[in-house]
């Protein structure tokens, strides 16, 4: 995701596929998305869109008829995945302040939460807010 409709525009943040977006606007071959579970708002390449939901790999047919229930995650469980996931998705070893760097030397001010531009990742839970927790479930 781009900060602008060009292939040289800051980098806000990677999607991987399959990830869920919502088209805001289209502008040539780029379209203005907005991320399910972050609320962050950038450009894509309108390619690697698709209106398609990911094929799931098919079993054989059971006789029986199994039904899945889901059990309910509380939110501070879902506060440190929306983290972890964030984090996960830096390329980089500075992600949040409190990250160390290879040197084993915390991150402080270098980390990519602290400068702007660029990444934001999600490194605390105050960063979290209630839409990003609904849409995660």
């Amino acid at each position: 995701m781009r900060q602008a409709p060009n292939a040289k525009a800051n980098i806000l943040d990677r999607l991987n596929m399959g990830k869920r977006v919502m088209v805001l606007a289209h502008e040539g071959q780029w379209s203005r998305v907005k991320d399910d579970l972050t609320q962050r708002e950038g450009w894509v390449a309108s390619r690697f869109l698709s209106d398609d939901e990911p094929v799931a790999k098919q079993e054989a047919p059971e006789v029986k008829q199994t039904v899945e229930v889901k059990p309910k995650i509380s939110p501070s469980i879902i506060i440190q995945r929306i983290i972890a996931e964030s984090i996960a998705g830096y390329p980089g070893t500075c992600a949040c302040p409190y990250s160390t760097d290879r040197r084993g030397r915390r991150c402080g001010s270098r980390s990519a939460y602290s400068k702007p531009g660029g990444y934001s990742p999600i490194c605390f839970a105050g960063d979290v807010t209630r839409s990003m927790i609904e849409a995660y479930n």
